[in-house]
């Protein structure tokens, strides 16, 4: 595979100096977001360096495919150029798929990176998880230790081996045993008709990298290999590369700037187009697949929630969709700029792992963040995790979402609040994400049932939403206080009395 890839070094190098002729400068990696000395957002730089096209032309001379053709991995997330959906600005995704049978299985092979978080998730046809591995639970392989089991030494970048296997998983069906290291394909169907998974397409996920260029914890990406479903003979490894080919050209496509851009408009306030994902006062409620999320949709139209509920309850309630994370859940909150273009959620934060002050094991969550999102699309405006939230004095987030020519001048974070970006958009979706919770953390989004009330399961975390007047908002620079006046405003002021404010 080596000559071959050096035979394509003068095409790659064609393409390469095109690219530098454009941009020249640096390459398409992740940037800082500061804080707590974990590296931020994945977003691409605008420019190539001499360095980046010498580890390229030194990979390919080591077998690895240029701008990550032929690369067992084919594609990755980048908000740059595939804002959708619901990505977190925090992690990085990696796409492949291998045509698992009953006679084959995918062997991966890898090491633990210097990350708060990694895993694989398999998916189905309608982009639902079948199941899933977390770092955890990855047995490392002899001589090396896993950072993520509370018990083990915590140095990075041992290793580990771990499969996908084609079947029914454990996830789907808890009365099945899990072999070690081991997710599988799952099924596919409605109530008793289930099928198994023929199409294996997976995820590699890292969130917050504390090292490595392209986000993937200063380890690089697991190797593929598809042998049989023994493991007693191997059909071939995949070619692995820094970044595959999809969908910035193996890091070397420049940045588009797009986000940038649409987050410099300001949507004119007066084009408050009706948008069924929101109601007024504004709700928040758990994701639960995606049926449930369309009939709940549905209802805001036509006003009959109760019976919805009950429907998607049967339909798919907790199957997922939109790609994700089985070891996340998910609550959304709503906004149309019909209602208003100001508006808050509040709510009281859980611990995360490495807090200060938060004891090893003592966590509420592995992480948990806030994206702002426009629902039709899937893109995000803009994310905080954790560690970036400000908190006030009581340990509650608030949120304030507007146009950068709406923010009042006291929405900051020296007073406590978090701001966001609404974007040129009519609608505004805030997703809300807790990642492995606790067993003692009881107030976690994971433990809401279907139909409960999320107050009554999650008590003060539990997100409160409230559409506000700018002439309200800036009567406090106290958030709670802030955040009660709101919404005694939006209560005492329904749409019809405020329309056209």
């Amino acid at each position: 595979m080596g000559n071959l890839w050096i035979g394509r070094t003068a095409w790659a190098a064609a393409l390469a100096m095109g690219l530098t002729a454009c941009v020249g400068g640096e390459p398409a990696v992740p940037g800082s977001s500061g804080g707590a000395g974990e590296s931020g957002s994945n977003a691409p730089s605008a420019t190539l360096t001499q360095e980046r096209l010498q580890q390229a032309f030194a990979g390919m001379q080591n077998g690895q495919p240029p701008v990550g053709l032929g690369c067992g991995w084919f594609a990755a997330s980048d908000a740059d150029k595939a804002n959708v959906a619901f990505p977190d600005s925090e992690a990085k995704y990696w796409v492949a798929a291998a045509p698992v049978t009953p006679q084959t299985r995918v062997r991966i092979d890898g090491r633990y990176p210097d990350a708060r978080y990694f895993s694989f998730n398999a998916y189905d046809a309608a982009a639902r998880p079948t199941d899933a591995l977390a770092d955890f639970e990855l047995r490392p392989n002899a001589g090396s230790s896993n950072p993520f089991d509370a018990g083990q030494p915590q140095a990075k970048g041992g290793s580990y081996t771990a499969y996908l296997q084609y079947g029914p998983s454990p996830t789907q069906d808890p009365a099945l045993t899990r072999a070690a290291n081991t997710f599988y394909t799952g099924e596919v169907g409605a109530g008793p008709a289930q099928l198994p998974n023929g199409l294996a397409l997976f995820i590699y996920r890292v969130y917050v990298s504390k090292a490595g260029e392209f986000f993937d914890g200063g380890v690089g990406l697991p190797t593929l290999t598809l042998e049989t479903a023994d493991g007693s003979r191997s059909l071939g490894t995949l070619p692995n590369c820094e970044e595959p080919l999809l969908p910035n050209l193996g890091g070397f496509a420049p940045a588009l700037g797009l986000n940038e851009r649409l987050l410099g408009l300001d949507y004119p306030n007066e084009l408050a187009l009706p948008f069924p994902t929101a109601t007024y006062p504004p709700t928040t409620a758990k994701f639960f697949g995606l049926g449930d999320a369309g009939l709940r949709i549905a209802g805001n139209v036509v006003g009959t929630q109760a019976a919805n509920q009950q429907l998607g309850g049967r339909f798919d309630s907790g199957s997922g969709g939109f790609l994700s994370n089985i070891h996340n859940a998910y609550t959304t909150t709503g906004f149309s700029r019909r209602y208003g273009s100001l508006a808050l959620v509040r709510a009281k934060a859980p611990s995360f792992k490495g807090q200060a002050e938060v004891g090893e094991g003592q966590e509420g969550l592995r992480y948990w963040s806030l994206c702002g999102n426009e629902f039709a699309t899937q893109r995000y405006t803009d994310c905080a995790a954790d560690y970036r939230v400000p908190l006030d004095a009581n340990g509650y987030f608030t949120v304030v979402i507007s146009d950068p020519a709406d923010r009042p001048a006291n929405a900051t974070a020296a007073n406590g609040f978090l701001w966001l970006p609404w974007g040129p958009y009519p609608d505004h979706l805030l997703l809300y994400r807790h990642m492995l919770n606790n067993p003692a953390f009881k107030e976690a989004i994971q433990n809401v049932e279907y139909g409960q009330p999320l107050a009554e399961v999650m008590g003060e975390f539990a997100p409160v939403g409230s559409y506000c007047r700018p002439a309200v908002f800036v009567q406090s620079n106290q958030p709670a206080q802030t955040f009660a006046l709101c919404a005694k405003d939006q209560a005492d002021n329904p749409p019809a009395q405020v329309a056209g404010r």
